[in-house]
């Protein structure tokens, strides 16, 4: 088993321009905007080829995405996909997500 390439592995510096910006999400049955929070960064260092993170979003309380892979971009990048899963929140104004990269 082979390690993958650390050029092509997203790092929450990649993120962090994009913090408290809308991304659109590819979802059914239309497409979904959501704002990213805030990146949490990792306590310890894994020994892995990245320092982990975990990225929080937001959508409007009314919206639910079900855990799942989705395609989004943000207005002014690259198209990225990443594992979203809602995170227990207490009804609000907003429903909150997270994304984790070890």
């Amino acid at each position: 088993m082979s390690l993958p390439d650390i050029g092509t592995l997203l790092t929450a510096a990649d993120f962090e321009p994009y913090v408290g910006e809308i991304l659109l999400v590819d979802a059914q049955p239309k497409p979904v905007e959501i704002r990213l929070e805030k990146i949490e960064h990792g306590r310890y260092d894994t020994g892995l080829t990245r320092h982990p993170f975990v990225l929080i979003f937001s959508t409007p309380w009314h919206v639910l995405l079900v855990p799942e892979v989705y395609r989004m971009q943000p207005a002014d990048g690259r198209p990225m996909e990443m594992f979203l899963v809602p995170t227990q929140t207490a009804p609000g104004p907003q429903r909150y997500y997270h994304a984790v990269f070890n």
